[in-house]
């Protein structure tokens, strides 16, 4: 009886500790607190995305436009204000004036998860986008 205790116990501490190990590694990716900085498309994506301490942003030279859902030849230009949402867990991008190339563009606004280190915008069948992650070494 001893022993099926003993090895029940070991059993259990294993269980936990592996859960313990595990747990931790779910939480190795960044969770930022701010947007402020420099934002850079990543991949095949091109654009920069400055969140200005401000409340301010621009977006320039991006490969994707996010007010009409549409790829554009690195010539999509935004700009307008920010600010924390939905319990401070989303960023609210509010484009006031934007245009690709010669075009003007309505304005229009998006709330952004960014707490990861990535923003996103993508049309509605998820097929084209940006992705930008933020430069860790901008200082804020």
């Amino acid at each position: 009886m001893n022993k099926r205790y003993a090895l029940a116990r070991r059993a259990a501490w294993i269980g936990i500790s592996l859960a313990g190990v595990l747990a931790l590694g779910g939480c190795a990716s960044p969770q930022i607190n701010t947007p402020v900085g420099e934002w850079t498309a990543v991949d095949d994506d091109h654009g920069t995305l400055s969140i200005h301490q401000d409340g301010t942003f621009t977006m320039a030279d991006a490969s994707f436009n996010p007010l009409d859902r549409r790829d554009a030849d690195d010539d999509f230009d935004g700009e307008g204000t920010w600010r924390l949402a939905r319990g401070d867990s989303e960023l609210s991008l509010d484009f006031t004036n934007a245009s690709q190339g010669e075009w003007e563009v309505d304005p229009g606004g998006f709330f952004v998860s960014f707490r990861d280190g990535f923003i996103r915008f993508q049309d509605p069948d998820e097929v084209l986008g940006i992705e930008f992650h933020i430069d860790t070494e901008t200082p804020d």
